[in-house]
């Protein structure tokens, strides 16, 4: 009896303009019912219930989550606490006194718009104000719009405002719990209010006179309220002072990447959204529900569970944000403003009628999209639901090329040292050993490269040297340029020596490849958004196979490093779990096989 099986929403000018009505839900023949309901209390009932599931001993809160910190074995995370009876009595402000740790095999961050887990995995993002604002409401009152179970979506386009009741059991009393909100852009505002406000927030408390003048003379349409003396002003008047909050509105980028090592995102965390669309609760939603199928149908592979949740949802999620900044279905009341804004009721009421059908489909177009965009259209097949959903597979004649693994990438101390264990690559040294054991057992050609500069200075008008004249001193005599000793060349296995970044440009490796009939490169090494990068492109554009298993790749920070493998599998070549790697090998006869058939 919390929640209010939504009806219909309906569109209405300030002037009580009815420009669309639009069933929801059931009512529209869904699978499905819509819901509106307090936040708070759908909040206690997850909580309620995830106690039962879980137990108590699983659930803490009064946690306030401080940073992370991942192992090869493993992920901690730290939180500040509030003492359990200041939590309990419910005191404001909380007094974060204690502290805890908790480790786990991987770790999901569902912390909300602000999230510290999205920051300490992507540092430096940067939030950028919009230029709108959102007063909020709650109040009681003893009537209900239309059927008591109907939203209106009402205004301008400068001052956009919902109402819709969130409390089944008010409204088969006959009285609404409605839950309001105006949309308010900086312009209609006063001077002082103007420019960007100091701080995000959600939870601001504001007085009425901020904004209340902005609804004078705004009229519900005929007949949407049984008691027909109530107005918008009214409304925000007779909500208890002090609990009208002001949440600014703060755009940021959708990121492509959600999962760095043991550590994946979820709900706003993972993809902010503007509220225009209502669409985040959903989203949050679909967020769940593939994490849990993808981590079921991966038998306890968290790795695979994570990746195949990410490959699913983060594109999908991402084109939400983006289509939300259209400002949604609020955009409709623009498209009346500026067309009969201004014009009597009658001349409103002919528009409406002469241009119905585009106003039915500028909804249909919204509704469409966002479905489509949701994750549940078919995702192709890399899984993400884009136009760069090619996959160029495995050819019939492998080599395996180990682009620059060496000391000065692997030793602690040195300036070019990446070991975290997130994306670093030490790590991928480690992944790359059985790979390359492989590649030999069944007696397949392997490539090293090395960047090795000459120490007279004959290589000083090198671009490269130019952009980074750090590795200058990357010459045949410093041992940080030695090939990692897990992975050293054996008598037959060619090193090539580069001075750019791409394995092909400036060395003989396209005529070496081309001579053994090489159709796939299976490409490890670093960095990823460097060597590796290049070289993909390279090899694509000469014709090649390129297949990078994904663990055998490193470069220096996991949200570099993942974005440059996501659009490497995007546009240039085949990223793929070192497991498909190992098995496209395991179709080869051993070497020794091959030897007797010779």
């Amino acid at each position: 009896g919390a929640g209010v099986q939504t009806s219909e929403l309906v569109y209405c000018a300030a002037s009580g303009t009815v420009i669309l009505r639009e069933k929801r839900g059931l009512e529209a023949g869904c699978k499905a019912p819509q819901y509106s309901i307090h936040r708070g209390w759908l909040h206690m009932m997850l909580l309620a219930t995830a106690r039962e599931r879980l137990g108590d001993d699983h659930v803490h809160c009064g946690h306030s989550f401080q940073s992370l910190e991942q192992t090869q074995d493993g992920v901690t995370a730290h939180f500040l606490v509030c003492p359990k009876q200041a939590h309990e009595e419910k005191k404001a402000p909380w007094h974060f006194t204690g502290k805890a740790s908790f480790t786990g095999d991987f770790m999901v961050g569902a912390d909300g718009l602000k999230s510290k887990v999205r920051a300490h995995l992507f540092p430096g993002e940067k939030a950028v104000f919009t230029g709108w604002r959102i007063y909020r409401g709650v109040l009681e009152i003893d009537s209900q719009i239309y059927d008591g179970k109907s939203m209106l979506l009402y205004g301008t386009g400068t001052a956009a405002c919902v109402l819709y009741p969130v409390c089944e059991r008010r409204r088969q009393v006959g009285k609404t719990l409605l839950n309001w909100g105006i949309n308010c852009h900086n312009s209609i505002l006063a001077p002082n209010l103007q420019g960007e406000p100091p701080e995000e927030s959600w939870t601001r408390r504001v007085g009425k006179d901020e904004f209340v003048h902005l609804v004078d003379g705004w009229k519900f349409p005929e007949g949407s309220f049984k008691d027909p003396s109530i107005d918008f002003s009214k409304l925000i008047k007779d909500t208890p002072d002090g609990s009208i909050t002001c949440y600014t509105l703060f755009d940021r980028d959708p990121t492509p990447v959600w999962t760095v090592g043991r550590v994946t995102l979820l709900g706003d965390a993972a993809h902010p959204l503007l509220p225009f669309g209502s669409q985040g609760a959903g989203q949050a939603l679909l967020d769940v529900e593939a994490l849990y199928t993808a981590m079921s149908s991966c038998k306890g592979d968290w790795k695979a569970g994570l990746k195949a949740y990410e490959a699913v949802r983060a594109d999908a999620a991402g084109k939400v944000v983006l289509s939300n900044r259209g400002m949604g279905p609020t955009k409709l009341l623009k498209m009346f403003e500026d067309a009969v804004g201004t014009k009597t009721l009658a001349e409103q009421a002919q528009w409406v009628k002469e241009n119905q059908e585009e106003i039915a489909g500028f909804s249909n177009d919204y509704r469409k999209n966002v479905s489509a965009e949701s994750g549940h259209a078919s995702t192709g097949a890399s899984g993400r639901g884009t136009p760069f959903d090619g996959i160029m597979g495995f050819g019939k004649s492998p080599v395996l090329l180990v682009v620059d693994f060496c000391d000065a990438y692997t030793k602690p101390g040195s300036p070019w040292y990446c070991g975290d264990p997130a994306c670093g690559v030490v790590g991928a040294v480690a992944e790359s050993v059985d790979v390359l054991a492989k590649m030999r057992e069944k007696g397949l050609p392997v490539v090293f490269t090395r960047v090795v500069f000459n120490k007279d200075g004959l290589d000083k008008g090198i671009m490269f040297l130019r952009k980074v004249p750090t590795i200058a001193c990357w010459t045949e005599d410093n041992p940080l340029t030695h090939i990692c000793k897990e992975v050293l060349p054996i008598e037959g296995e060619d090193v090539m020596i580069k001075k750019c970044p791409g394995a092909f440009f400036g060395t003989p490796l396209l005529t070496n490849l081309i001579s053994r009939g090489v159709d796939t490169v299976l490409l490890v090494g670093c960095s990823t958004s460097g060597c590796i990068r290049a070289t993909a492109l390279e090899g694509m554009q000469y014709g090649f196979r390129v297949v990078i298993p994904r663990e055998c790749v490193g470069d220096r920070t996991p949200a570099v490093h993942e974005a440059n493998l996501h659009d490497c599998h995007a546009k240039i070549c085949d990223v793929l779990p070192k497991s498909a790697v190992l098995d496209y090998l395991d179709t080869f006869p051993n070497a020794a096989k091959k030897a007797r058939k010779a």
